[in-house]
């Protein structure tokens, strides 16, 4: 009977160290999504009270401009990031979908 990770041939700690990062990476993606509906829960609140008044005035287009280009900005350095990550290992996505499980 043959083992998929055998200790002698050093496959299991490159495993593990993957799914410890999968891991660490769906406690930070958790923590942020419930920080970003927080926040928006709470500005949502502050309309509804009147404590702060969102009028949206005319937009520009320098203002749509700048909003368009930092959005591209924003998806060049998530795709950076994101070949750092082993994200199409098996281990990683194991570890990522337990971090934002139960942290």
């Amino acid at each position: 009977m043959a083992f998929v990770f055998d200790i002698g041939s050093g496959t299991i700690l490159p495993a593990l160290v993957v799914l410890a990062i999968g891991f660490l990476v769906g406690i930070v993606l958790k923590k942020t999504v419930k920080l970003g509906l927080a926040i928006l829960s709470l500005v949502g609140l502050l309309v509804a009270t009147g404590y702060i008044n969102l009028q949206l005035s005319e937009p520009s287009p320098a203002t749509i401009y700048r909003v368009f280009s930092q959005g591209q900005q924003a998806a060049s350095q998530a795709s950076t990031f994101t070949s750092i990550l082993p994200v199409t290992s098996a281990a990683f996505l194991v570890g990522l979908a337990l971090g934002v499980w139960k942290s």
